[in-house]
């Protein structure tokens, strides 16, 4: 049972963890931590959970977690309803969330390998790398676009109503922040957090927590691209964006 009230505190610790990182506002000042923080802390807590069930199911065996679950084929007639609930509930628990993230990591794939396809029928390349953009795929359309199609060869893609609405340091800036999320892989940042809000899609509190990184990771990208181009004119081009108007992000693409 030494197992179990560890799995507990951990809970606990984690759960706190959240309701802390939840209230804080220091996080915006250090998105990168704040990130760091809610990654080990949503982990533990998930981890713990499920250790919590199957640590109580298998006390009986009076062995560590691992070894009991490989005697569980042989030995589950020695176990009471109760612990047998305990058990079936953490190896169900667990198996669903591993499930469900490998599920969104393959919708989500397969919606980015859709959406570069389109692209590879209807965008051009920006022309000379030199120039802000020149290594983005252009869209010709009027309307304000710029986002980051993450994977393995990510894609920066703007629209041509965004070069005319920008000036070149502002573009500049834009394309610095996609470039942000591509090469610090935001997409894996958000994946697990994403999937759970999957998993309860009407839970007000996973709603609340998916926004808060997704936040934290615009925070980020807008970091670096202020560090190599200055704030003001990254401030100037999202006032630009808002006074515009902007489409929609596409799914599995991280947007400005």
């Amino acid at each position: 049972m030494i197992l179990v009230w560890h799995q507990l505190g951990a809970v606990l610790v984690a759960a706190g963890a959240v309701v802390w990182l939840s209230a804080s506002r220091w996080t915006h000042a250090h998105p990168r931590a704040a990130l760091v923080l809610w990654q080990i802390s949503g982990l533990t807590l998930v981890i713990a959970l499920v250790g919590a069930l199957l640590g109580f199911g298998l006390a009986p065996f009076a062995r560590g977690l691992l070894p009991a679950l490989l005697d569980l084929p042989h030995r589950w007639g020695e176990l009471d309803v109760w612990h047998l609930a305990a058990v079936s509930a953490g190896l169900l628990a667990g198996a669903w969330l591993v499930v469900n993230q490998l599920w969104c990591l393959r919708d989500t794939a397969r919606a980015r390998a859709r959406h570069r396809l389109l692209l590879r029928l209807v965008a051009e390349p920006g022309g000379d790398a030199a120039e802000p953009g020149g290594d983005a795929l252009v869209l010709d359309h009027p309307v304000a676009v710029a986002y980051c199609l993450p994977g393995r060869h990510p894609d920066i893609v703007v629209s041509a109503g965004t070069r005319r609405l920008l000036d070149r340091t502002e573009l500049a800036a834009v394309l610095a922040h996609e470039r942000a999320h591509a090469r610090e892989r935001h997409d894996l940042v958000l994946a697990p957090f994403q999937a759970l809000r999957r998993l309860v899609p009407r839970s007000r509190m996973l709603t609340g927590v998916c926004s808060t990184i997704e936040l934290l990771v615009e925070m980020c990208a807008d970091d670096r691209a202020a560090r190599r181009h200055g704030r003001e004119p990254l401030a100037r081009a999202l006032e630009r964006f808002h006074a515009n108007g902007v489409a929609g992000t596409p799914t599995g693409a991280l947007g400005a």
